[in-house]
């Protein structure tokens, strides 16, 4: 077959034909026995041509199972007692795939494409060796265990659900082992590590209506709280990296160092331990009156990150993890004589979070000297400022993983947030009026997103955004008119 990316000339071009298919079979059989005993089975029997001829197809299986003990006679005389309306117990297995890899990650590939050489007047086609593939490479299973009850009552006006879970990640799909630079490519993506999360979810609701000077008044109010861990249980990793997972490690943990403060004189700069190895490049490694000051933790005097490995990090700890925990939310609603209101809180109530180096929005100047000034940037230190917020103006402290840019105590934020997500009044005409109109409903509505929210982060940013393309926050308003005919 020709090929474009093969061809010589003044004007080049370039292709990428990728093919690749799934295929499938399922089952799902349930039974219900007198509204009180409820079984589901399913499974899955998945192929994909992502993975070699050997390891393409994997079984799936889950099952789940219910319990309705308010049905039960013995029951019956304790829920009429107490007004519960519905008393569930739930259990759950179930198992997916996930094949999230290249079309031919098991297939060696040559890459081509003009070469930066000149031989005989022409730049010629050179075509790349290939790069390391995995042995062998199959499904990441993940699979997952849950327990769960679901109360209801006073005719169920007050809902009640809760869930426990384990899930269990086997054979994560990323790279293996760290090989040293002369393997001379970029590790492949193998079946490499085991991960185990535990998490629960709680979620309470009332819901009711009544009678109010003639016109019905009906109010709900939701509240959901959540929370998750999750622990590496296996992966190859014999030198115990820092920067590759490790078993026991804690998804989302942050090392880092411990910041004392800055430089107030000369004879602190003197007597301190050498700082040298977390200094910036740019900067001459150097230190001076007003810049940060590390504690030498292992008391060697000098402050660095040792060989960065579990057995020898150096003056480094874990200083905080920047997984969301504690998700938690509130759903009020309202409404009366054609009236309507809702308001919508959300908000994580613990999470940590180190702004990467180079994250204009946050460092300003310390990155680089070109940026915008930052307001948070102005409580810096000087002699007549020695308590400030940011050290001395200096830049390119904060441009790579040295110095203001390395995790540490002072700078890790508290990205916890409450939040008004969303705000929204609206107004019914009275059926009397729409059906004059021939229109069966008019409703006129405001609506406003992110209308109020509290964040303890030193910028004005985001702190739902952390994870993308950071944006300062961010407030619409809108007015909108629904005519149902």
């Amino acid at each position: 077959m020709s090929s474009v990316a093969l061809a010589t000339g003044d004007m080049t071009g370039s292709e990428s034909i990728t093919d690749w298919a799934v295929r499938g079979w399922f089952y799902r059989l349930n039974y219900i026995y007198d509204d009180k005993y409820i079984l589901e089975l399913n499974g899955r029997y998945d192929g994909t041509s992502r993975f070699p001829t050997d390891d393409r197809w994997g079984f799936f299986p889950s099952a789940s199972a219910a319990w309705v003990v308010n049905r039960e006679k013995f029951f019956e005389p304790l829920a009429e007692s107490i007004g519960l309306e519905l008393l569930k117990l739930r259990a759950s297995y179930g198992a997916l795939g996930n094949q999230d890899v290249s079309a031919y990650s098991y297939i060696p590939g040559m890459g081509s494409g003009q070469i930066g050489q000149i031989l005989d007047g022409k730049r010629p086609i050179g075509v790349n060796p290939p790069g390391a593939v995995a042995s062998s490479l199959t499904w990441e299973k993940v699979s997952t265990i849950n327990f769960g009850g679901d109360l209801g009552f006073f005719k169920n006006r007050l809902e009640i659900n809760f869930d426990a879970y384990t899930r269990y990640t086997e054979g994560m799909l990323t790279k293996g082992k760290t090989l040293p630079g002369p393997f001379g490519v970029t590790e492949p993506s193998v079946n490499a590590a085991n991960l185990k999360t535990k998490g629960w979810e709680f979620r309470i609701g009332w819901n009711d209506t009544f009678t109010m000077d003639n016109s019905q008044f009906y109010y709900g109010l939701k509240l959901s709280l959540a929370d998750s861990r999750s622990y590496i249980t296996k992966y190859d990793n014999p030198n115990g990296l820092l920067s590759d997972h490790y078993v026991g490690k804690e998804i989302g943990e942050i090392w880092g160092l411990e910041t004392e403060g800055f430089f107030q004189n000369k004879e602190e700069l003197a007597s301190h331990a050498d700082q040298t190895a977390v200094g910036a490049d740019d900067t001459g490694y150097k230190f001076d009156v007003g810049d940060l000051k590390f504690k030498d933790i292992n008391g060697d005097g000098k402050v660095d990150k040792g060989k960065n490995t579990l057995a020898d990090h150096g003056d480094q700890k874990i200083i905080g993890n920047n997984r969301a925990r504690y998700y938690y939310g509130a759903d009020l609603n309202a409404g009366w004589k054609g009236f309507d209101i809702r308001l919508f809180f959300q908000g994580v109530g613990k999470r940590d979070w180190y702004p990467n180096a180079g994250n204009h929005y946050f460092w300003g100047v310390y990155a680089q000297p070109w940026t915008n000034v930052q307001v948070h940037n102005l409580d810096h230190w000087t002699p007549e400022t020695p308590d400030a917020y940011f050290p001395r103006v200096k830049a390119y402290i904060a441009e790579d993983g040295t110095e203001l840019g390395n995790p540490q105590t002072k700078y890790l934020q508290d990205a916890s947030y409450l939040r008004l997500k969303n705000l929204t009044v609206g107004y019914t005409l009275p059926k009397t009026l729409t059906n004059r109109m021939k229109i069966d409903k008019v409703r006129v509505y405001f609506s406003a997103e992110n209308v109020f929210g509290v964040s303890h982060i030193k910028a004005n940013l985001d702190p739902e955004g952390l994870d993308g393309t950071i944006y300062p926050f961010q407030k619409t308003f809108s007015f909108g008119l629904n005519f149902n005919f």
